[in-house]
């Protein structure tokens, strides 16, 4: 059992920071008021409101008020395709995406389906996205393109700058979302690189809250709300703000750019060190995040074990990561996303994904490896050995 717990699932949530923590309790105790109200307790809750909008605005080089805030990454894809969709019906009735989103971006997708809406997805085998396939997809119907930024699977990269390159080169009036969830925070990029007029991103992953993210909106992007009540956030998600958990967002985010270039570099060095360790003491794995993936995310299969049995023995030694085969990609009983980016089942199935944060350090990865070496010493130990 090592002498501390190791927590390298930091692709499904990470752990917040200290001052996100105090800023949350800070809001509860003292600025509770609601900033729709005018008096002074309400004044101060919609100060610390439109702070945490500036904040990540200017992180993204864009207006505060193109920033909408959502209960979190979710929701702020669903009020993107359906919003923007439901707005701009009378363009067409095509939407195009990957085979390898979020299931935030698919299951939204798939219910649009259900009310008359087509739907056209594009392989991304590798994780090299077919942008040739994705220009002659767009036809004088298509409203919406979603496509993500950084696959949760294997941090593989998707060049969304291109895509609304092909946009403009094909004099399309389709609007292009970006699901950068994943890839907020961790690489560099901003609104207006990207060529995106949708764009969503959660704070969890960054070491804010869980139950708040955001969508931005660029300006003259035709919406509709999904969620009808009061009017806040410009009538597009009415509701009472969070004001506690968007303040803690704020505050995340202001550390995370604030030690962007110290800890992207922290990352890439982790990331490199790990899969140098694993080439080395587990030559038989197989190693699925490409090299110039995202710096945060390893992902490898262990071929022959199945990974739910893996989990369980590094959860017993203190170790967490996870397993990168559950979600489903575009049916419910079709393909993972792992096999969706050409991986077999079988190794789908034996697929580990470690994931880095500021936190982690190379004695972390020098444990996972020795706890991994002597699970395969004891249940796989071709895995020890180099196939030809």
């Amino acid at each position: 059992m090592p002498s501390k717990e190791i927590y390298l699932d930091n692709s499904a949530t990470t752990k917040p920071y200290p001052e996100v923590v105090q800023k949350i309790y800070t809001i509860l105790t003292d600025v509770y008021g609601n900033p729709s109200s005018i008096h002074r307790l309400g004044r101060e809750s919609k100060r610390e409101l439109e702070k945490a909008r500036k904040n990540i605005a200017d992180s993204l080089k864009v207006k505060p008020e193109e920033i909408c805030f959502t209960s979190g990454g979710t929701e702020a894809d669903n009020l993107a395709i359906k919003g923007a969709c439901f707005a701009n019906r009378h363009l067409g009735n095509r939407i195009i995406t990957t085979t390898v989103e979020h299931a935030a971006v698919t299951k939204t997708i798939r219910d649009l389906k259900k009310q008359g809406w087509e739907a056209e997805y594009i392989p991304a085998l590798s994780g090299k996205l077919d942008l040739e396939a994705l220009e002659k997809a767009i036809d004088e119907k298509t409203v919406l393109i979603s496509v993500m930024l950084v696959n949760n699977e294997t941090g593989c990269v998707f060049p969304v700058h291109k895509i609304k390159e092909i946009i403009k080169k094909k004099n399309s009036q389709a609007i292009l979302h970006c699901d950068a969830v994943q890839g907020y925070g961790k690489i560099k990029f901003s609104a207006s690189e990207l060529g995106v007029d949708l764009l969503s991103i959660s704070a969890h992953k960054i070491h804010g809250p869980k139950g708040v993210g955001a969508l931005y909106v660029k300006n003259g992007t035709k919406m509709f709300s999904v969620n009808l009540g009061g009017g806040q956030e410009r009538g597009l998600r009415s509701g009472t703000e969070s004001v506690p958990l968007i303040a803690g967002f704020g505050e995340a985010v202001k550390i995370m750019f604030s030690n962007f270039e110290k800890d992207t570099a922290h990352l890439k060095k982790l990331r490199n060190y790990c899969l140098d360790r694993i080439k080395k003491m587990l030559p038989g794995a197989v190693i699925n995040s490409a090299k110039d993936g995202a710096p945060h995310i390893v992902n490898i299969s262990l071929p022959g074990l199945a990974n739910r049995d893996v989990l369980e023995f590094l959860d017993s030694r203190g170790i967490f990561v996870s397993s990168a085969a559950a979600c489903k990609s575009n049916h419910s009983r079709g393909p993972s996303v792992l096999e969706s980016l050409g991986i077999s089942r079988d190794l789908a199935n034996s697929a580990l994904r470690i994931s880095f944060s500021y936190l982690n350090t190379e004695q972390d990865v020098d444990v996972l490896m020795s706890t991994l070496l002597e699970y395969c010493q004891q249940h796989a130990p071709g895995i020890l050995k180099t196939f030809s």
